[in-house]
């Protein structure tokens, strides 16, 4: 019986000079592979001699050596890319989920992986052949994806950039671990961020915000509820109030007054890390609003924790504000209208500062602006006219 070509070799002429490539036949169906650098399994295999291979044998042995040692092929390799994906999301399996957690507690919580899965399933799996293999994966099939989203879902950058996480880092990781040879990832079409001018609420609308979460406060899980009050009420990001703990909380020298520190915040990617910038400040907030934080705090310390442990996520307190939004009267057209968000909670509370004529420097203090320039696109003309910073703060928490 005829033994069946696991691979075949090339050289692809370049500007200065000709290198080898590979290209590996698939187990399964016998389709050619995406071709790989022989000097980069050449490296993968952790050869210190980094010059590049000329010739055709050297070139055999180290793609036969590559086969054998499993960066071509393996079980993983060989799973349905969404199932792969899937897997590594999965809280109570996954050895990255671990991984991360163990060298950084907190690092990745359980409601984060949840929307990661549910990301892929929404978003992704519809744009991905159901049978394609994890090492058969392309940069175009990713691209596809990509383009798929901006096209017929009419997503903003901000969140197509979310959603492409929940496979480029799984992508990653195979590669890191040597399941797959090349991470097609690398080369993925770009996702340019093109923001429009953040949309800002009048102050009439931060009333009914607030008079909804007053009324249904008892229906709402207490992590949200609080996090929506606290950006309104102070202006911080959302990553800011979702990394606050109980140590960031400590008493002012005015009566009835806490100071909140604010010097960490939470990336999708990174974990726990320092504000935009590094740039730490404080705000100030009334002892009741300091009483419930405490009162909703876990074992841990984390002031504004997931029903399932760890930090509240982005995209659940996101949708959680959005379906408050459409109880006030702004549903979705709206909304993408004005381009309103959670960051226009900050960019409001900037605005009507300004209105009640709280100086910009206090403003700056409070937000965590470093210039004017920057201070001026948080604040927005409109016909509502702080005393001081607090002063903003006390009157649209006694709304509460």
């Amino acid at each position: 019986m005829a033994h069946r070509t696991e691979f075949y070799l090339y050289k692809r002429k370049k500007q200065k000079a000709s290198y080898w490539y590979v290209c590996y036949l698939d187990r399964e169906s016998g389709k050619q592979m995406t071709a790989k650098s022989i000097d980069v399994l050449k490296e993968r295999l952790g050869f210190l001699d980094f010059r590049s291979v000329t010739r055709r044998d050297e070139a055999v042995i180290i793609a036969k050596k590559a086969l054998d040692s499993g960066i071509i092929f393996s079980n993983e390799a060989n799973l349905p890319f969404i199932d792969y994906c899937l897997n590594f999301w999965d809280w109570d399996t996954s050895e990255y989920i671990k991984l991360r957690n163990a060298s950084k507690e907190g690092s990745i919580g359980r409601e984060y992986a949840n929307n990661m899965k549910f990301f892929l399933r929404k978003h992704v799996e519809k744009y991905i052949p159901s049978q394609l293999k994890l090492h058969s994966v392309q940069t175009r099939h990713l691209d596809k994806v990509i383009i798929s989203l901006k096209e017929d879902a009419e997503l903003a950058s901000g969140t197509i950039q979310l959603i492409a996480l929940s496979f480029s880092i799984p992508l990653k990781e195979a590669y890191r671990k040597s399941i797959i040879a090349s991470n097609p990832a690398l080369k993925m079409m770009r996702i340019v961020r093109m923001e429009k001018e953040r949309g800002c609420f009048s102050y009439d609308e931060c009333l009914r915000i607030l008079s909804y979460l007053k009324e249904h406060k008892k229906d709402m899980y207490p992590s949200y509820y609080l996090a929506i009050t606290l950006a309104m009420v102070t202006g911080m990001r959302s990553g800011e109030v979702r990394a606050l703990n109980i140590n960031d909380i400590e008493q002012s020298r005015y009566d009835g007054l806490w100071k909140i520190r604010i010097a960490h915040s939470l990336s999708p990617y990174s974990g726990l890390k320092g504000t935009k910038g590094n740039y730490e400040r404080s705000a100030l907030i009334p002892e009741a609003l300091k009483d419930e934080l405490f009162e909703n705090a876990d074992r841990k310390g984390i002031l504004l924790p997931s029903r399932w442990g760890g930090y509240i996520s982005s995209p659940t307190l996101r949708n959680t504000f959005y379906q408050v939004l459409d109880e006030v009267g702004i549903d979705e057209k709206v909304r993408k209208e004005r381009n309103l968000t959670f960051h226009s909670l900050r960019h409001s509370f900037s605005t009507l500062g300004r209105d009640r004529d709280i100086p910009q420097e206090d403003r700056m203090v409070v937000l965590g602006h470093k210039s004017r320039e920057v201070n001026d696109r948080y604040t927005h003309a409109s016909d509502e006219a702080l005393y001081k910073v607090f002063t903003l703060t006390s009157e649209l928490f006694s709304k509460l």
